[in-house]
């Protein structure tokens, strides 16, 4: 059986190395990257049934990394964020955007600092084990 890719971009390396080991484990395909456009890239090259989105970083916001993904192909997008105060009044156009994904079940949220548990359950919610 091919093992589902997973496509994590966050600035962090620390939070990049800990989804790569976590979903490692649990037997998911993971490219990581602190590089947006190098994210854009694997995205194109790699059959990628989820992506994990960092939403406040230096480079481009998550939510303009969302925006192309959706204008390339549609994946479900899983945002991991340290930051809740993101979604204001500034948001609002991308929400918009995907609020009708978060009803369709194939975008959701999860803040840091979350558990392995949640991080699996909303994973495997989105994509299945």
């Amino acid at each position: 059986m091919t093992k589902k890719a997973i496509l994590v971009i966050d600035d962090e390396e620390s939070h990049l190395q800990l989804l790569r080991d976590a979903l490692g484990r649990k037997d998911y395909e993971v490219f990581a990257t602190s590089d947006p456009a190098e994210g854009f890239q694997m995205l194109k090259d790699n059959d990628i049934k989820l992506v994990l989105l960092d939403i406040r970083m230096p480079k481009k916001t998550g939510f303009d990394l969302y925006k192309e993904f959706e204008e390339y192909q549609t994946v479900p997008v899983l945002f991991v964020t340290g930051f809740p105060e993101e979604f204001s009044a500034e948001s609002d156009e991308v929400i918009g955007l995907w609020r009708h994904q978060f009803m369709a079940g194939t975008t959701d949220i999860l803040y840091k600092p979350f558990d392995l548990p949640l991080l699996y359950e909303k994973v495997e919610s989105l994509i299945g084990k």
